[in-house]
């Protein structure tokens, strides 16, 4: 059953600046890895599907509603893709639809279907200050376009499990990024791990497949 409308995707709200900084991310995230064929899972609003196409790779839509359009209808458990189908898979935003036990099943089917990398981006709860700088000659000087700070601290924000979309979110009391990445290091090396510049609700991670997998 699906959990929000299509026109979900087409909102003001839902495609938002924050929203749109994770989409850059995404895109940058997979620039950096030596691939050519991708599945996202969960493409939304079709924003990184489209523009990764026009970048010349060879993308590939799945979600569970098909009411979305994807081209394939399929719950991220089960994918019905054969092994190593893909250079990479990507689900941002897409795991904590499925209960937490369910976890690491979706991860495990990122894994099979991809040969080498996934990535991922899940919800962590927290508030406080984020201060991006940019200064001159900075790219120059330190190879990044700017400086991001942030003070953050873990909060409850009631409501969220009610609302029939998340079943789980990071935060320091039910269900923390230590129990996340013990998960994902069952099948993975994580090579980096962060949350995007005034979009620190979004925590993402690049992972390649453990050699045995």
């Amino acid at each position: 059953m699906a959990q929000v409308e299509t026109k979900h995707y087409k909102d003001k709200r839902y495609n938002s600046l924050e929203r749109f900084i994770s989409y850059s991310y995404q895109v940058s995230a997979i620039e950096n890895l030596n691939v050519k064929s991708v599945l996202e899972v969960g493409p939304g609003s079709f924003v990184v599907a489209s523009l990764l196409k026009q970048m010349g790779y060879s993308v590939h839509t799945s979600d569970f509603d098909s009411n979305v359009g994807a081209d394939t209808t399929a719950d991220i458990r089960s994918l019905p893709f054969e092994d190593k189908s893909f250079d990479l898979t990507m689900a941002c935003q897409v795991l904590e639809h499925i209960p937490f036990e369910d976890f690491e099943k979706g991860l495990s089917e990122l894994s099979r279907t991809s040969s080498k990398y996934v990535v991922i981006s899940v919800p962590r709860r927290n508030t406080g200050f984020n201060f991006v700088f940019k200064i001159p000659f900075i790219q120059t000087l330190f190879k990044k376009s700017f400086f991001d700070i942030s003070i953050l601290f873990p909060v409850r924000f009631p409501g969220f499990a009610e609302s029939d979309q998340h079943y789980w979110e990071i935060d320091f009391w039910q269900t923390s990024l230590g129990d996340v990445k013990k998960i994902i290091k069952k099948h993975f090396k994580i090579l980096k791990e962060f949350s995007p510049p005034l979009n620190k609700y979004h925590y993402f991670f690049i992972l390649e497949k453990n050699e045995n997998r």
